[in-house]
Order: C-alpha cells, then structure tokens, then sequence
C-alpha cells in the first residue's frame, strides 16, 4: 500500500505492506491475554515453522528491531571469552560483530573484500585454524546486496566442526530467500518483521535448534541480558503454543496480530512459491538495469541478493542528483550505506509484497522512475526498452495476482 503522498517505498526494508496486515495493526489492540489473541499467537509460532522449514526449531517473537535478534543470539549462545567467528561481508556484518563483543566475546572477523559473499575456502582455512562457539553468517547484507550461500557454508562448518553452532542474520532475506533451517544444519535464525515478512517494523523473531536450546541450558555463566533471556521467553512461547496465557513482559499485539494474517499469506502460496517469485522479480529487475547500463556493487551475478539490488551510480551522476529525481517521480529508494562505497550506489528493495503480487507493478513504477531520473540526469538511454526486458523477463502481462 503507498504512503499518503502516493509514493512507493522501494527500499530494502520497511517496504510495501499488504492492506490485509495493516488493517489488522491498525485495530484497537485486544489484551494480550485475550482468548482471541492467544489463539492467534499460538497459530503464528506454528506457522512460523512452516516459513522457516524447521519440524523441531524453536520460534521466538519478541518486540524490537532485527537488530535484537543479534543481542538474543550473542546473549544466550555465547558466554564471556568464548570465540564468535564473523563472515564479514558489509555493514551489517561489523555491527553484529560488535554486538559479539558486548556479550564479551571473543570476535574474529573472516572480511571479504566489497561486494564478494563469504568464500567457502577461505571460511574452511579458519575453521581448521582455530576453534568456535559460533559462526556468524548474514544471508543477505543489506549494505551491499551480496548473499551468501548458507546451505554450503553451513555444510563446511558441521563438516569441520560439528559441535560449532550455525547462526543466521536473515533480516533482508527470510520469507523471500531459499533457507532450509532443519535440512541446512541451522542453529539459530533470526529477522525482523518489516522486510519479506511484510510486517511493519517491531518485531523480531528468532528460531533457535534444540541443539541451541540446549546450548542455552548448559550454561556455566549467567546470560548477560534480562530481556533477551531465552529462558525467561521460551516458557512464554511454549504457553501460547498450547493455547494458554503467560506473561514475561507484555508482546507487541497488534504487530503479532498482523504477523498471523501475513504468515497465513505466505503459507497459502506456498514456501517454494516465494522463494520461486523474488527469484524471478530479482532475475528481471536486474536485466532491465544491465539494459539502462547499471551494474551492481555485487562482483558476481551469482551472488547478488534477491530482495534488493545495490546498483552504481553511472558515470557522470551522483548521489544528489539522481534520488530526488528518482523520489519525484513516486519512489522512494535509498542511498548506499557501506562505508567504503556509501556515495558510489544506490539500493532498491524488490521483496515481500511487490515480489508475490506482481499485478501490483511496483518494479514496472521503478524501473519506469529510474529511466526518467537517468535521462533527466543527460543519461542516453533508449525509452522504454528497460521495461520491455522486464515484461519478458516475468512472462510478460497482465499477470495474475498471487494475493
């Protein structure tokens, strides 16, 4: 749904929310003990486990930012002196390594260079090298668009150190991004509610393994946070499961409400069907920005994500002077984040709704903006051609409505 103006957010996150969820957020809240409310929590933490393809993980749904699911990972996975490895592939890499440190872990940074994903040798030599309570993976780092292929990175980590704990930042890719949480050997998953979730920001939701919740009754040092405390959650969650009330502090009901009716959006169409549409989406977004000339921050197609494209500036065109003209047209899209390159780039967000429910045509307004913005900036670019590689690449219109 656009804002009031009429623009679309394109950004990575919050993005484009179904009518349906934010109708629901917009009610008067019921109390969180409510018959009706509990009944609708306990079905989310099972559907939960359908979006993350795990039979036996644990989902934990706790008001806050994504960013919370770092706090909720460190506090309770790693104890003060134990070592985290981070596969640092941008922004949202070195904050989470910085949460790592917080708890008083011990950090070691695998970096790799600016718009490459996490190399599997390289993580094998590090491994091999020295031993880890936890590796960090981030699945898509929003800062560059660059995704990492967790199946194989996961599969090294269980080969060379099967008792080392795989955990995820899924925030700019679960619900939309293919992640196999039982069938990959994940331990611990976590994101926020405002990206392919299609949710408007608030919550964060982490599943963690048995093999994690036992990590967390193992203990021998107290876990460093009061409210990120699993153990303080998982009763709550547990609770709620079996249709029963339970307090620890009060949920984010009308957000959690919301999280039902999206949860029940994705499970109609189907896992295999998401992950298939943002595939799709990202494949013919990108095509039509090769035909305007753009490139990606991504070194290879590869690895580029599926819910946001990092696209460079062109030659001769700016920061300044492409976005406001970009955002005239009716879209907002954002500015390069990481630091090394922030002024080189601009991102766009092609997750959740404007992925799922193509008849919508957000990326047609997009891509339809982006050529406008680059003409005016004195770019030559052939009008119209960008969006008849688009219409191809999705099969061409009309198209059905998913939602």
């Amino acid at each position: 749904m656009p804002q009031k103006d009429g623009k679309l957010l394109m950004i990575p996150g919050p993005c484009e929310f179904h009518e349906d969820v934010l109708e629901v957020v917009g009610q008067a809240s019921p109390s969180h003990v409510a018959p009706s409310f509990i009944e609708e929590f306990g079905s989310t933490i099972e559907m939960l486990r359908k979006v993350f393809l795990t039979s036996t993980g644990q989902p934990f749904v706790l008001a806050g930012s994504g960013s919370l699911g770092w706090d909720f990972v460190c506090c309770n996975l790693l104890e003060p002196g134990e070592k985290a490895l981070v596969c640092n592939t941008g922004y949202f890499s070195d904050a989470w390594a910085n949460c790592c440190k917080a708890y008083k872990g011990e950090v070691v940074n695998l970096q790799m260079p600016v718009g490459d994903c996490v190399c599997g040798k390289a993580l094998e030599a590090a491994l091999k090298k020295e031993k880890y309570k936890i590796v960090c993976l981030t699945q898509v780092d929003t800062s560059t668009g660059v995704k990492n292929d967790i199946k194989s990175l996961a599969a090294i980590v269980k080969k060379i150190q099967p008792d080392c704990l795989v955990t995820v930042d899924g925030v700019c890719a679960f619900a939309a991004e293919e992640l196999r949480f039982d069938d990959w050997g994940v331990d611990a998953a976590l994101t926020g509610s405002q990206k392919a979730l299609g949710v408007p920001p608030g919550l964060m939701v982490c599943v963690f393994s048995q093999k994690a919740l036992r990590t967390v009754k193992q203990r021998t040092t107290p876990i460093l946070s009061y409210f990120a405390n699993a153990a303080h959650w998982l009763p709550i969650m547990q609770a709620y499961e079996e249709r029963k009330a339970a307090y620890f502090a009060t949920p984010a009901v009308t957000l959690i409400r919301g999280l039902y009716v999206a949860c029940k959006m994705l499970l109609a169409l189907g896992m295999e069907n998401v992950f298939d549409a943002h595939l799709k989406t990202s494949l013919a977004f990108k095509a039509a920005c090769y035909s305007m000339g753009l490139s990606l921050v991504a070194t290879n197609k590869k690895h580029a994500a599926n819910t946001l494209s990092a696209i460079k500036f062109p030659e001769g065109v700016t920061n300044a002077e492409l976005l406001p003209k970009i955002t005239k047209r009716g879209v907002i899209v954002a500015g390069g984040l990481h630091k090394k390159i922030k002024m080189t780039y601009f991102r766009v967000g092609h997750m959740g709704l404007s992925a799922i429910d193509p008849k919508r045509q957000h990326l047609v307004t997009v891509i339809d903006a982006i050529e406008g913005a680059l003409v005016e900036c004195g770019k030559k670019i052939e009008k119209g051609k960008a969006l008849s590689v688009f219409k191809a690449a999705m099969g061409g219109y009309p198209l059905k409505s998913s939602l």
